[in-house]
Formats: structure tokens, sequence, C-alpha cells
């Protein structure tokens, strides 16, 4: 878990927060209104021909959109707590502005940006943790669940 924490580092050039931990994060396309769409998955073909495939993160930091300002995207994050190796995956939306009006906003998960740039984005989530850290796990739910979509959410427990 150090070592994920060691890459965003690397990435993002920010201070990490001190107990949230950001384990991995995986993208997909938000429905066809992105002139810009990242890659979901390989082909059959593809896999048979022994490509090279990268993961999430790879994805993300290789990926040039054809328009930045033209994205649309579902972002995961996978966030745990210190040396917990337990992790619960949260969703948002990265939308640039150019979109906002052509996306219906069924949730609070959003992120807006001009420009689509992976390294701002992960500053981003980054600066998020940071806010959202309290002293214990539950304290920083309450906060990362007003930002992102909480995959347990819809739990009764933890409404």
């Amino acid at each position: 878990m150090a070592q994920a924490n060691e890459k965003w580092l690397e990435i993002a050039k920010i201070p990490l927060p001190e107990r949230l931990s950001l384990r991995s994060i995986a993208a997909s396309n938000l429905g066809n209104v992105a002139e810009s769409r990242i890659r979901d998955g390989y082909t059959q073909e593809e896999i048979e021909a022994g490509v090279d495939m990268l993961d999430p993160v790879e994805r993300l930091q290789q990926w040039e959109p054809v328009n930045p300002r033209s994205v649309a995207l579902t972002m995961c994050l996978t966030i745990g707590w210190d040396d917990n190796p337990g992790a619960d995956d949260f969703h948002v939306h990265v939308v640039t502005n150019d979109l906002r009006s052509h996306l219906p906003r069924r949730s609070s998960a959003w992120l807006f940006v001009d420009v689509f740039d992976w390294r701002d984005v992960l500053s981003s989530f980054l600066n998020i943790l940071r806010k959202c850290e309290r002293s214990t796990w539950e304290e920083s739910l309450v906060e990362l669940r007003k930002r992102f979509a909480w995959e347990y959410e819809r739990t009764s427990e933890f409404r």
C-alpha cells in the first residue's frame, strides 16, 4: 500500500493524505457524449497475441484524449485506511465543463474540469482525500460519502 501512495506522489507531486490511502483507480466512458473516449479492455485477438496489457492506472497515464475539452468518464477509486488490507470503492464522474449540460445529474458525485489532464485530476482526488481525512475511518467515511458515491450507499445499515 505504501507503494501505491508513492506512485501517486510521483505522478501528482502534491502532499498525500496521512491515513486515507488511494489504492487504485479505474476509468470507463460515461455514455456516448464525449469526443474523447478511453479504451475499454482488450480484444480476444489482442489477448491471444500476447499484447502487453496495461493496468488501469497505466492506461490513464498514457491516454491522450483526442479533445481534452470533451471527456466524460466514470472513475472508481479504491480507498483504504492506514495499513488495513481492506478498502472500499467510491465512484465519481469526471466531466469537462463543455459537456456539463449534456449529462443528466442523478448523482452528487461529479468532478468538473475545464480540460482533462490526468495529473490535475489525480491531484484533485488526493486533495479531496486530504480534506476528508479525519481521526477514524468512520469519520472519514462520512466526509468521503459527501463527495463520492460509496459502493455500500444503498445498504440500509449505513444510511
